[in-house]
């Protein structure tokens, strides 16, 4: 609520919406995740232990992201109108459902017009993009589109869009996608034989290591099942610590000191992953194509302390350029379609054979094994098909997607954990590894207190647009200046609460005597209390409830965090001026490590700033630079 989650959706009654999935617990998971590897290779590096701290709030203003980016001194300007406006949305097919259509560049919106039998639209629709698109036009061709989508079913717009190389998927719910063929053949379902429940389903794990492949342990353990195993394997009294292993550094600044990362991402989750790493020490080189368009607002999120060179990786020539930046590199990163960099010949397969101990890492958006690897796809299109969507807008409406790209910052931070626990197997083996991880992978991960099934199991969880939270003791009301979180978790609490002369009928109401009462006549008790909140203001509220033991917390916007001062001095928020752009707000970092600490970097460069610099340190000469340069190889700026 704090951080502007509970934000009013569109299509709906103007109310703030609740999201069920775990947000702040999940996000505040992943940079855990990351810190706590990253803290084992400074330990192994000789820097020795530390302790790390993740509040909750502060983790969410990783998934809000780009959200939080705000240009004081220039405007932005939206490179994918069309695809914006028109490509990425929920259409209605002709049986009922609906899919995510997507597709922001170009030849994706050419592939959808010739599945939908309209090639006749492409000559129509070429002056449009790339350029402003007004309100009636956009209207018109959104139009046109959902009449298109009206002619055929869900399943066939589905497999004809994938089947020309562009992107749509089916809005299933999560009983769907459990069952659903790539689910289970990429290991994003698992089933596990739970002690009590029997074989049960969930989520598979989420990072692969190829080289040092993780496994689901076993099962969720009873309490104290394990007590006396424990115990058992503890030493009978502490000997001598092990010496520091000679040469080891004492005066490691970062984690990733010294490591060098070539970032060929676009996008956020496989830039997000360069840019941890940076965060964490490494030095990221981000290599782009000369031609691509270029999106500021997203490149000042996800680009930060990065540099930044310009190749054209689809030349004889821009390849040899890469091969002899690999030469320098401990990781390379890519998120382009499975196999695309390996027809080029810059596969993990060529990468190593000139590089044995490099840390390859990849992303996409369904994975790297199973039927649908090789599709093309978005955040939306990984909310959509794992059942994210139907979550929030309902089984019976149209479906909603969550206030931010959870899947991607998400990923690009499980991206970089899988990147991190490679690094800390290098030092321990000298071997280098594959590693991967996909938005939908993510999206169950996302997904874990319902993301399962079992012998007997009924769903009955938060869905739809007029969810307002979990019950009627945890949830959002309106009160007299605005809308609030309550949370009142005990019995304790509730005495507390109904100890108020406001609320003193409801103790007496054998309605709510006990806990099962309450739950029993949950609605009623909601409606008992909806208008009593409504009588006062939050902070008078806050005042009375929070001494007895009952949370009150204003549900905030995203857009006012930047005006707390508390958040700017905790550095969650910070204003900067960025080359070519004038003075900006993004996001700052979340964990905080005590003797390696994250650092910010500098503001993200303008693209291929650091082209001739780059190239200089890895031995060309000026006369070469200038040379590829004039081939249109490289470049300096952006086209």
């Amino acid at each position: 609520a704090a951080a502007g989650l509970y934000r009013r959706a569109a299509g709906t009654s103007g109310e703030p919406l609740f999201l069920p999935l775990p947000a702040a617990s999940t996000f505040g998971a992943y940079p855990g995740a990351v810190a706590v590897t990253m803290a084992l290779i400074a330990r192994r590096r000789g820097c020795g232990g530390q302790r790390i701290e993740i509040p909750l709030f502060s983790s969410l203003f990783t998934t809000i992201g780009i959200h939080l980016v705000k240009m004081h001194d220039s405007e932005y300007l939206d490179y994918f109108p069309f695809g914006r406006q028109v490509m990425a949305r929920q259409y209605q097919c002709a049986d009922g459902r609906w899919v995510q259509n997507q597709g922001m560049y170009k030849h994706f919106t050419y592939r959808f017009m010739e599945a939908a039998g309209h090639p006749e639209w492409i000559e129509e629709v070429e002056p449009l993009l790339g350029k402003d698109l007004d309100p009636a036009a956009a209207d018109r061709w959104v139009g046109r589109f959902r009449e298109a989508f009206r002619q055929r079913t869900a399943q066939e717009w589905e497999d004809a869009i994938s089947a020309t190389g562009s992107a749509c998927a089916i809005c299933r719910s999560i009983d769907e996608w459990m069952a659903h063929p790539h689910a289970i053949a990429a290991g994003m379902v698992v089933e596990v034989e739970d002690a009590t429940l029997g074989p049960m389903k969930q989520p598979g794990i989420a990072v692969r290591l190829r080289g040092t492949p993780g496994a689901i342990q076993g099962r969720a353990p009873l309490e104290g099942e394990h007590t006396r195993e424990v115990l058992e394997e503890m030493p009978t009294r502490e000997g001598p610590r092990p010496a520091r292993p000679p040469g080891q550094q004492t005066d490691l600044e970062s984690a990733l000191q010294g490591v060098r990362v070539l970032d060929l991402c676009i996008v956020l989750a496989g830039p997000t992953c360069g840019r941890t790493l940076a965060e964490f020490g490494a030095d990221v080189i981000k290599i782009d194509d000369p031609r691509r368009p270029y999106d500021p607002l997203g490149s000042i999120d996800v680009n930060r302390g990065k540099r930044s060179i310009l190749i054209d990786l689809k030349t004889e020539v821009g390849r040899e350029v890469f091969w002899r930046l690999v030469e320098t590199a401990d990781v390379v990163l890519e998120n382009y379609r499975k196999g695309s960099l390996a027809r080029l010949g810059l596969g993990f397969e060529d990468v190593r054979k000139r590089k044995p101990d490099i840390v390859y890492a990849s992303v996409n958006t369904y994975g790297y094994d199973g039927p649908w690897s090789g599709r093309p796809g978005w955040e939306q299109l990984a909310q959509a098909t794992s059942g994210i969507q139907v979550r929030r807008g309902g089984r019976d409406g149209a479906p909603l997607t969550l206030p931010f790209p959870m899947n991607d910052y998400g990923t690009g931070l499980l991206l970089a954990f899988a990147v991190a626990l490679a690094l800390y197997e290098r030092h321990r083996s000298g071997l280098g590894q594959s590693v991967d991880c996909g938005l939908t992978l993510t999206a169950c991960l996302l997904q874990s207190p319902y993301f399962l099934d079992f012998p007997g199991f009924e769903r009955r969880e938060p869905e739809g647009r007029d969810v307002r939270g979990y019950s009627a003791l945890s949830r959002l009301y309106a009160a007299s200046d605005g809308w609030f979180y309550l949370h009142c978790p005990s019995e304790g609490g509730w005495s507390g609460l109904t100890s108020l002369p406001n609320f003193t009928s409801l103790a007496a109401d054998r309605r709510f005597a006990t806990g099962a009462d309450r739950q029993a006549n949950d609605a009623e008790l909601a409606a008992e209390l909806d208008p009593i909140f409504a009588r006062r203001a939050v902070e008078e509220w806050t005042a009375l409830l929070d001494p007895l033991g009952v949370s009150v917390m204003r549900n905030g916007s995203y857009r006012d965090l930047g005006r707390d001062p508390a958040i700017r001095q905790a550095g969650l928020i910070v204003s900067r001026d960025h080359p070519g752009l004038g003075r900006v707000d993004h996001p700052g970092n979340t964990a905080r490590l005590s003797r390696t600490p994250m650092r910010l970097g500098r503001p993200s460069q303008v693209p291929g700033a650091e082209t001739e610099a780059i190239l200089l340190e890895v031995g060309y000469s000026q006369r070469e630079i200038e040379a590829l340069e004039a081939a249109g190889v490289v470049s300096r700026t952006k086209e």
